[in-house]
């Protein structure tokens, strides 16, 4: 017996536009945030203390 394949829905019209602009305003918005030092955050600190631990790093 086959399986049936389902359709991959598709916008049109003002609905692919709206969608098209949401995605290059979180594009954008993405591109603009700061740059983190994540050597100062205080989970890469416990993960660097539980590898040296470890002896891994």
């Amino acid at each position: 017996m086959a399986t049936a394949i389902k359709a991959i829905p598709t916008l049109y019209g003002e609905d692919a536009i709206r969608f098209r602009e949401e995605i290059e305003k979180v594009d954008r918005e993405f591109d603009n945030r700061p740059e983190r030092d994540l050597t100062t955050d205080p989970r890469y600190a416990m993960m660097k203390k539980i590898l040296s631990k470890a002896r891994i790093f």
